[in-house]
């Protein structure tokens, strides 16, 4: 069986062994016909994940594993997943996030012919359309797109800017978001030719709550301003205020029904919303005084 050299899928994992099980077997038809490899990289505390590779392998050869011990962790665990593939692009997907059906056919033809330094996945952004950005259209799509980018699953990356060399000083400014720090470093350095394709191929599955969900402010308030603000030379003043803003806009992830579920398994106490108050108030889309009140 002789993978595909156009395009490999990259899966970093913890402890989810069966949500991943769900995943992998929604998207194991096309990943069959098209013969695309996926690499799992596995961060978990038990042996689970590994014992379910080795079922799904006997299913499609082309699924490969590796037990990271020591475990990598959130971050490291990026750069070492999508550096095992040789293919031409890795999809890197989160381990809760997969493709629906047609996905996959029409990425390997909108990698065959735009051939991209980056493609950008569409899972829930409305109103728009399939576009090719090279020039002056990288930097206006960044800023109003980069919000999005957050999610792991949602960027393709080609086999040069995977092998973009990043200082581990400069890796660690982009804590919790390497997959997106990737993407703006190399943007900031070099004209690149972005593809957004616009279909809806992600989906979720919500069996499992997200990592980050008990330290949101730490996350997307502190560690979210650090990665825009490590760009000074590419994003303006102006400009990163307007992006850290974008992401609380458009995910309403610090809109008050969203703080009271923070408050109700307690990730907003108002010891932690004052740790970030200053970077709360720029990256909430609502006065930061109702979120003091939902914390007390």
């Amino acid at each position: 069986m002789s993978p595909n050299p156009l395009l490999a899928i990259a899966i970093p994992t913890y402890n989810r062994s069966a949500i991943l099980r769900e995943n992998l077997l929604k998207m194991l038809p096309e990943l069959r016909i098209h013969q695309v490899s996926v690499f799992i990289s596995d961060d978990s505390t038990d042996d689970l994940t590994e014992a379910m590779s080795i079922v799904l392998r006997q299913e499609f050869p082309l699924i490969h594993y590796r037990r990271n011990q020591p475990r990598y962790g959130h971050d490291a665990n990026f750069f070492a997943t999508v550096a095992i593939p040789s293919a031409d692009y890795v999809w890197y997907l989160g381990d809760s996030v997969y493709f629906q059906n047609g996905a996959l056919a029409a990425v390997l033809q909108a990698l065959t012919e735009n051939r991209p330094d980056f493609c950008f996945v569409n899972g829930y952004v409305s109103n728009q359309v399939t576009c090719l950005l090279e020039g002056d259209a990288v930097k206006p799509f960044l800023l109003d797109r980069t919000w999005y980018l957050t999610l792991t699953g949602a960027t393709i990356y080609s086999a040069a800017m995977r092998a973009l060399p990043i200082a581990p000083d400069r890796a660690r400014q982009w804590n919790n978001f390497p997959q997106l720090g990737l993407t703006l470093e190399a943007c900031s350095r070099a004209p690149r030719r972005l593809l957004w394709l616009a279909p809806k191929f992600l989906t979720f599955n919500h069996k499992k709550s997200s990592y980050w969900l008990h330290s949101a402010l730490k996350v997307f308030v502190g560690d979210w301003c650090a990665l825009i603000r490590s760009f000074p030379s590419f994003f303006s003043e102006q400009e990163q205020r307007y992006v850290i803003r974008s992401h609380g806009k458009n995910t309403g992830l610090f809109n008050l029904r969203s703080l009271l579920l923070l408050r109700a398994i307690g990730a907003l106490q108002p010891a932690r919303l004052a740790e970030h108050a200053a970077d709360f108030a720029l990256a909430s889309p609502i006065a930061p005084i109702w979120a003091s009140w939902v914390s007390r």
